[in-house]
């Protein structure tokens, strides 16, 4: 028979295991579970980043500036699909971006042809910068028709679209470089050494001194990819890019991100069809490890099978703005607002920016449509392609106004919005 003692002693662990399991219940109920606590936790904040880290915080002003800054900076590069005889307009943006920003930051230059490129063009784009350049040839399976594609097909597209008149959609190079710059660039061996990239054209403008190191930013802030116009494109070029993007959504539907989001990229005048809408890629830079990652690889690979850099024109814009949209979350990418910057017939300036821009700024919904052709029956979507990224107060129009009532007085119905892009950044 236990004594008195052995009674007290079992009644008082008995206590204390009640006890321990109230406050164990008590932290379960109280906690954040793991997901919850990473969705609270501090995300990075890029606008309060650019604050503490512009005026040219980064820049190598020294040797000695050089081999400490070089040390802790992203692996990054600017990146150029350009032939020989483009050297002329690689030069000039070359030229503009080395002024506004790269001279005092030094990241490397590469640049891509698909036939090796002449002495006269190392020596004079070597001659444009102070960092290192590289020249690469595009691997010969990278620039040609794959063998399941019908070439008899293919011929009769280029011979169709450039009949109708869908830009450049007679060129067979051009399909090759939209492909190129879809699913390869990022795989080339030169580029595997790098995280991060910035792709220039030739022929292009940059109108503003830029005072942060843009591949800090990204890195810092956990950023995936940023932009600097957000317009539509000509949908005569890509008929079946929805209906494949589709058809690869109910096949891998465990590929999307849990917090995808293609809202603003699907039309409810079309019964939510995709609207057109894209990054325009001649501008981006972005996380190399984005596109080599397992979700986007299989998309690339569910259009390139079906044909449609060949049967059609599919470009990379909108891929990549696809992308995007279902395999990163929408705060990982980022609205390059601040950069001045021209190409072709397409101009951003930021707004009151006159101390370091040499450029008149634009309205926000200024290129919307330039890409679409008068003679294009597509149906532009109810707002502008920007104004349904950003959302929130960009979507707000003035009291009274319809779009109805602008179109019938003649105007194109988006001069309804409040606000005009001439805001304080």
């Amino acid at each position: 028979m236990a004594s008195p003692k052995d009674i007290w002693r079992a009644i008082l662990r008995r206590r204390i295991l009640v006890l321990l399991c109230v406050l164990f219940a008590i932290v379960i109920l109280t906690v954040p579970a793991p997901s919850t606590l990473e969705r609270f936790a501090q995300q990075p904040d890029p606008t309060k980043w650019l604050k503490e880290n512009s005026n040219n915080k980064y820049a190598i002003s020294s040797p000695h500036d050089s081999m400490h800054l070089r040390s802790s900076r992203p692996r990054a590069a600017i990146i150029s699909l350009v032939r020989n005889s483009e050297l002329d307009g690689i030069l000039q943006s070359m030229q503009g971006l080395e002024f506004t920003w790269n001279q005092k930051y030094q990241y490397p230059w590469i640049f891509f042809n698909d036939e090796p490129f002449s002495e006269n063009f190392k020596a004079a784009t070597r001659n444009a910068t102070l960092a290192e350049a590289y020249y690469e040839i595009v691997p010969k399976e990278h620039w040609s028709v794959p063998n399941w594609v019908d070439e008899t097909k293919f011929m009769d597209s280029l011979e169709y679209l450039g009949q109708t008149g869908v830009g450049k959609g007679w060129m067979p190079s051009y399909r090759h470089m939209c492909r190129w710059n879809s699913g390869f660039f990022y795989k080339h061996p030169r580029l595997l050494e790098f995280d991060y990239y910035w792709r220039v054209e030739p022929d292009v403008h940059f109108f503003c001194d830029i005072e942060y190191d843009v591949f800090r930013f990204l890195r810092d802030n956990n950023l995936k990819y940023g932009f600097n116009m957000n317009i539509l494109d000509d949908a005569r070029s890509f008929p079946s890019l929805w209906h494949h993007t589709l058809s690869f959504i109910s096949a891998h539907p465990e590929l999307i991100h849990p917090s995808a989001d293609l809202s603003w990229l699907l039309d409810p005048q079309t019964g939510g069809d995709y609207n057109n809408c894209q990054f325009f890629s001649n501008f981006e830079v972005g996380d190399l490890r984005f596109w080599r990652g397992e979700a986007n690889e299989k998309y690339f690979e569910w259009l390139d099978r079906a044909g449609g850099f060949f049967y059609e024109r599919f470009g990379d814009a909108p891929i990549h703005t696809l992308s995007l949209a279902m395999f990163a979350e929408k705060r990982e990418v980022w609205f390059f607002r601040d950069v001045g910057y021209q190409h072709d017939i397409n101009r951003h300036c930021p707004p009151r920016s006159s101390h370091r821009c040499a450029c008149e700024p634009t309205p926000i919904d200024e290129n919307f449509y330039k890409l679409v052709p008068f003679e294009s029956p597509q149906k532009k979507p109810k707002d502008t392609c920007i104004r349904q990224f950003l959302g929130g107060d960009w979507l707000t129009t003035k009291k009274g106004w319809s779009q109805e009532a602008e179109r019938a007085f003649g105007g194109d119905g988006y001069h309804g919005y409040e606000l005009n892009g001439f805001e304080e950044l």
